[in-house]
């Protein structure tokens, strides 16, 4: 939404303070992730003007620019994450969004940032809008071509016409209307409404009941002593629920409960089941890839020492060769296969 000629509101969920833009000057944002409040007038080394004029010299004007106050690796993923799901899911968002890291003083080393982009890179196979709706490049200061003030990720939306399942050839054919839109809608028209989502209490009272007669009771962890208390040495177990449909929201979730447990003692929080009722619930398959894709990052990233993962769904199976859907090995599955997806974070 746009609040005022030269400014857009881009973020919406996420508080945002929006700072005066210049004169001419691409929008400007303060990524805050936290209450509203005003942004004081830029100062002419302000993180945020230096990015705009930076912006304004290669001649992008008409671009946004976000700044995070992401410190950390977790936080500059959940930042990443947030915003490029925002401009994928806004009508009217800038054509060039340039999201800079002024205060993540790891990324000064140009290799950690270039890997992150990779990452990130390997994850818009899987992501609803990275790669198709938004397209994505790193800049870092140490590049030898025009060099932006702070480390920056360019994301640029790529506008679609027609009807983009098609080829070129059949969009033009069919002048760039969906010939199967009809179709489609009388079908949806005489389908049974899904069933509403389960509320967050009846998530939570169903996953706990899981928790205690599989991984507890079961001993599938021997680490695990009560729904409440698990780890080595014992802390506390925390189930975080998110309504995430998309993969960038399941990405900003789990980069989210990534940062948390760098900032609590493993004594408090020991492990983390982040659910997700409305992310692949259907899908195994889909599920699994998504898995994939963090795991890449454990060792791309290089957090394996601080960090593992293991995943649940209420479809799971072993990907071992063996055929455990039924016959010897069936039973296998069950350890695996949870009331909603979930993701355990085990330091």
């Amino acid at each position: 939404m746009r609040a005022a000629a030269a400014l857009v509101l881009l973020l919406a969920d996420p508080a945002i303070a929006v700072s005066p833009a210049l004169s001419p000057a691409p929008r400007v944002f303060l990524a805050r992730q936290r209450p509203l409040r005003a942004a004081p007038r830029c100062s002419s080394s302000d993180p945020a003007t230096e990015v705009a004029r930076w912006c304004v010299a290669n001649g992008q004007s008409d671009a946004a620019v976000v700044v995070s106050g992401a410190t950390g690796l977790a936080e500059a993923m959940r930042d990443f994450w947030y915003v490029t799901h925002s401009i994928g899911t806004t009508d009217d968002a800038a054509p060039l969004t340039a999201l800079a890291f002024p205060a993540w003083s790891a990324a000064a080393d140009g290799s950690l940032f270039e890997r992150v982009f990779q990452h990130v890179g390997s994850c818009s196979q899987l992501s609803d809008y990275l790669g198709d709706d938004v397209l994505c490049l790193a800049r870092h200061p140490t590049a030898s071509d025009s060099p932006p003030p702070h480390p920056t990720m360019l994301l640029r939306r790529h506008a679609q016409s027609g009807f983009s399942s098609l080829s070129s050839e059949e969009d033009e054919y069919f002048g760039g209307v969906d010939p199967f839109a009809e179709l489609e809608a009388r079908l949806a028209s005489d389908a049974p409404p899904p069933p509403p989502p389960a509320s967050d209490e009846q998530v939570l009272a169903t996953t706990h009941a899981w928790v205690k007669a599989v991984i507890v009771d079961m001993k599938v962890c021997p680490f695990s002593h009560s729904v409440d208390k698990a780890g080595l040495p014992q802390g506390g177990v925390t189930y975080p629920i998110t309504r995430a449909s998309s993969v960038e929201q399941l990405y900003q979730a789990f980069w989210e409960q990534v940062g948390e447990l760098d900032r609590v003692d493993e004594r408090e929080v020991a492990t983390v089941l982040l659910l997700a009722p409305e992310f692949t619930s259907g899908s195994a398959e889909g599920f699994d890839a998504f898995a994939d894709s963090l795991n890449e990052a454990l060792t791309s990233l290089k957090l394996e020492e601080k960090l593992q993962l293991v995943f649940f769904h209420p479809g799971f199976a072993f990907r071992d060769g063996k055929e455990r859907m039924g016959g010897e090995g069936a039973a296998a599955n069950f350890a695996r296969r949870s009331p909603v997806p979930m993701i355990n974070l085990l330091r």
